[in-house]
C-alpha cells in the first residue's frame, strides 16, 4: 500500500460503498471535478472512478502508542482479494491472549468469521470527516516542450510527491491534455487556493527552471558519453605516443596559425593533442599526444614535432673553438641544422642545443667532429711558432749589427784596385775592377765589374739584413783589417769604383 501512495501523485484516502458501509477501501484521490472525486485503486482491482465526497475521508495517521484493550472497538486490517482492495473494517477486541488479538467484526462485515491478528493490524477508530471540496481550486499547469520526457518518469513522480507535501495538496500529479485534441502533458495542481498558488510557484519558478538546465545536461552528457565511447573505440585499436616539450616552444610546435602542426597532421594522417601545462612543474611542461593508424606514422609525426633541449659541458679551451670569433662557428652549426636555438652559458660553462630531436643530434654530431681537431690546430700552431722563434733566434745572431773586428792582412795587395780581400763594403765594393761575390766573401778589383749581389732582381734585397747578408756570413781582409759591413742585395750592377780597403 506504502509503493501504491508513494507512485501517485494524488493523496492517500479512503473510499466506502455507500453511507451505511463500515469499512473503508484504501484509495488514491486523482481529481476534483464537477463536484465529484475521481479516485484509483491499488493493482487497479477496482477501475478509477468518481464517487460523492461524503463517501471519501483522508487516510488517518497511525499513533505508535495504540494498546488494544479488551471489548474496544476498532478497525481491523483487510487484506486484498480478486474482487476487493485492502483496506479496514469495523471491529470488536473479544480476547487477547500472549500477543494475539480475537476480533469479531461488527457492522456490514458482521457475517464474517472472527479473525486472530497481531497488533500491528489494528488501529483506533478513525475520526476522519468526509473530505469537503467546496473551497478546493483545480488548476493545470504547461509544462515545457524539454520537459515532455520527465513529467512521465519516475524522478518526476518524487519531485512532485514532494511538492504536494509541502504545499499540502490534495493532488499534484502528470495527467494528459484535457481536450481530446490535447495530447501534451500537464501538471494538475488541487487544493486550497493558497495551497494551489504556491504549488504552481514552486514548480514554474524553481523546479521547471532547473529541470530544463537538468535535462540539457543529460541530453550532453549522453551526447558526450556516446562520443567518449566511439573515441574510448577509435583510440583502442590505434597507436600512440605521449611526450612533453617546454611550454615556451608550444608555439614553435604549433607553427604561425597552426601551420606547422596541420602541415604535421595531413602528412602523417594523426591525430595531435595539446594539453594545459603542468603547473606543478619548476620547468612548465606541455603534454602532447599524437594518435595515429600505423607505430610508423605516429613515430614520424612526433620526430616532426618533438623539440628538446641538452646541455653540453664544454671545458675551458674549448669554448673559444667551438663558438668561433663572434660566436661564428656555433651560428654556422645551429643554422644548418636548423637548430631552435644554440646558447652558451658561461655560469654553467654548457652549451644548450634546442631544437627537433634529429636537428639536436645533428649539431651534437658537428660538435663533436668539430671539437676533435681542435688538438691537431694546437700542434699545428705550435710548430708554426717553433719555426717563427728559430727565425727571430737567426736574426738575433752574431751576423747582426757590425762585424768583427778581423786581422790585418800582411798582403799589401789588399789596398786599392788591385785584387784583395778587405772590407766587404756595401755589397761587393772591392777594388775598382772587383766583381763582388753574392755571400760577399770575396771581391775582385776591376773597373768594369758587376756586383753579383744583385743578380737578376733587383728587388731581393739583402742588404742590411743583419748588415752582412741575410745568411750573416763573415768577412775578413787579408791584412787584418775590420770585418766589412755587408748590405746583401745591394749591388746594382754598376762598375764600382772604389777599391776595397784591406
Amino acid at each position: 500500500m506504502e509503493t501504491f501512495f508513494r507512485m501517485n501523485g494524488g493523496t492517500a484516502v479512503e473510499v466506502r460503498k455507500n453511507t451505511k458501509s463500515t469499512t473503508w477501501y484504501n484509495a488514491m484521490l486523482m481529481d476534483i471535478k464537477n463536484g465529484e472525486i475521481t479516485v484509483s485503486f491499488e493493482d487497479e482491482i477496482w477501475p478509477t472512478r468518481q464517487v460523492v465526497a461524503s463517501s471519501v475521508r483522508y487516510y488517518p495517521e497511525e499513533p505508535d502508542d495504540f494498546e488494544p484493550e479488551v471489548d474496544e472497538v476498532v478497525e481491523v486490517q483487510v487484506s486484498a482479494s480478486e474482487s476487493n482492495p485492502s483496506g479496514w473494517s469495523l471491529g470488536t477486541v473479544k480476547t487477547i491472549k500472549n500477543s494475539f488479538y480475537f476480533i469479531s467484526f461488527t457492522g456490514s462485515q458482521k457475517s464474517q468469521r472472527d479473525l486472530i491478528v497481531e497488533k500491528a493490524a489494528l488501529r483506533r477508530l478513525s475520526n476522519e470527516q468526509p473530505i469537503e471540496i467546496s473551497s478546493t481550486v483545480r488548476r493545470s499547469l504547461k509544462v515545457h516542450e524539454e520537459l515532455k520526457g520527465w513529467v512521465k518518469s519516475q524522478d518526476s513522480l518524487g519531485c512532485l510527491k514532494d511538492v504536494q507535501q509541502r504545499c499540502k495538496l490534495l493532488v499534484a500529479t502528470c495527467i494528459a491534455g484535457e481536450n481530446a485534441n490535447e495530447k501534451d502533458p500537464k501538471i494538475l495542481l488541487v487544493g486550497d487556493q493558497r495551497a494551489v498558488d504556491l504549488g504552481s510557484k514552486l514548480l514554474e519558478d524553481i523546479h521547471f527552471k532547473y529541470q530544463i538546465e537538468m535535462q540539457r545536461f543529460h541530453e550532453q552528457r549522453e551526447r558526450l558519453m556516446e562520443r567518449l565511447s566511439t573515441q574510448r573505440n577509435w583510440y583502442t585499436a590505434q597507436h600512440q605516443e605521449v611526450f612533453t616539450v617546454e611550454s615556451v616552444l608550444v608555439g614553435k610546435l604549433i607553427g604561425k596559425k597552426g601551420e606547422n602542426i596541420n602541415e604535421v597532421r595531413e602528412r602523417h594522417a594523426v591525430q595531435i593533442s595539446i594539453q594545459d601545462p603542468s603547473a606543478n612543474s619548476k620547468r612548465q611542461l606541455t603534454t602532447v599526444t599524437v594518435t595515429g593508424q600505423t607505430a610508423e606514422s605516429v613515430k614520424a609525426a612526433r620526430d616532426d614535432l618533438e623539440f628538446i633541449t641538452v646541455s653540453i659541458p664544454l671545458e675551458q679551451e674549448q669554448v673559444g673553438w667551438i663558438l668561433g670569433k663572434g660566436y661564428q662557428t656555433i651560428t654556422e652549426i645551429a643554422r644548418k641544422t636548423e637548430l631552435h636555438h644554440a646558447r652558451y652559458d658561461n655560469k654553467s660553462q654548457c652549451l644548450e642545443l634546442c631544437g627537433l630531436r634529429r636537428q639536436v643530434e645533428d649539431a651534437k654530431l658537428l660538435i663533436s667532429v668539430h671539437r676533435e681537431y681542435l688538438p691537431v690546430y694546437k700542434d699545428m700552431d705550435e710548430e708554426k711558432q717553433a719555426i717563427n722563434e728559430s727565425f727571430e733566434q737567426l736574426d738575433s745572431g752574431p751576423s747582426k749589427g757590425k762585424g768583427k773586428k778581423g786581422s790585418k792582412g800582411k798582403d799589401d795587395a789588399g789596398k786599392g784596385g788591385k785584387e784583395k780581400e778587405g772590407k766587404a763594403g756595401k755589397d761587393g765594393k772591392g777594388g775598382k775592377d772587383s766583381k763582388g761575390s753574392k755571400d760577399g766573401s770575396e771581391s775582385q778589383g776591376g773597373k768594369d765589374s758587376k756586383g753579383d749581389s744583385k743578380g737578376d732582381s733587383k728587388g731581393k734585397k739583402e742588404g742590411k739584413d743583419g748588415k752582412g747578408g741575410k745568411e750573416g756570413a763573415d768577412f775578413k781582409g787579408e791584412k787584418g783589417g775590420k770585418e766589412g759591413k755587408g748590405y746583401g742585395g745591394k749591388g746594382d750592377g754598376k762598375n764600382s769604383k772604389k777599391g776595397g780597403k784591406g
